[in-house]
């Protein structure tokens, strides 16, 4: 792939085929450059903090055309898509013209691009990052997060007919069990939850290289019913 200067909302990184990102779907998987946030646990580190260069955009679209009749969808995350909301609109227009279904990953701080996306049909699909109890919502982003948005995307979602999972990683060194059962408390019954086991191999936070991820048992004995990833 040729490679160009960096800027919010790029390609930064792709995976032609993946099994895992959107359960049911072989789905090409676009990870946009860019994130409001800097989560110490993040493994994908080099697109909050910019790397070198980003993917052409029309050689990445011409490769998923060329594979697609063995495509499900497509997956688009981050860092942050709805950094830039403009960006994102036009891959998803070109998706929809090709006829490929779109799942967004996203951590939710831009209720208002989500909004017009769902209410233009462009997705198919979300999954939504919920961080930490709300009090803890700061520490575990490494920013000052405006949690009244986020709380805005997660009830549109909770109250929308697309296929929604919220997604938690669990860090044993930044959240406890109660925090995992507030976390459910705010998404209610019903609601697709999966609880993602940290790694820490790539961490941002170099300290938390050093710490123990979950043990998956644990967690399914605590919390029956709750995807553990």
């Amino acid at each position: 792939m040729v490679a160009l200067s960096l800027r919010a909302g790029d390609i930064g990184s792709y995976i032609p085929s993946s099994f895992i990102d959107w359960e049911g779907h072989v789905s090409a998987v676009l990870f946009l450059t860019g994130c409001n946030f800097s989560c110490p646990f993040c493994h994908n580190g080099y697109l909050v903090k910019g790397s070198p260069a980003a993917l052409n955009e029309d050689l990445v679209i011409e490769h998923i055309i060329s594979r697609a009749v063995f495509l499900d969808g497509v997956v688009i995350s981050g860092g942050e898509p709805t950094l830039n909301p403009n960006k994102l609109k036009g891959l998803l227009l070109r998706f929809n013209e090709m006829g490929l279904p779109v799942k967004l990953d996203t951590n939710g701080s831009n209720p208002l691009a989500l909004e017009e996306l769902l209410s233009e049909g462009l997705l198919n699909a979300v999954a939504m990052d919920i961080k930490a109890p709300w009090d803890k919502y700061d520490m575990l982003c490494g920013c000052d997060v405006d949690v009244s948005l986020i709380k805005r995307s997660l009830n549109m979602l909770l109250n929308c007919r697309l296929e929604v999972e919220f997604r938690t990683t669990f860090v044993p060194a930044l959240l406890d069990y109660d925090d995992l059962h507030a976390i459910r408390g705010y998404l209610g019954k019903g609601a697709r939850w999966a609880i993602q086991r940290f790694n820490p191999d790539k961490a941002m936070d170099e300290n938390l290289r050093k710490t123990n991820g979950p043990e998956s048992e644990i967690l399914r004995e605590k919390f029956p019913g709750v995807i553990i990833r």
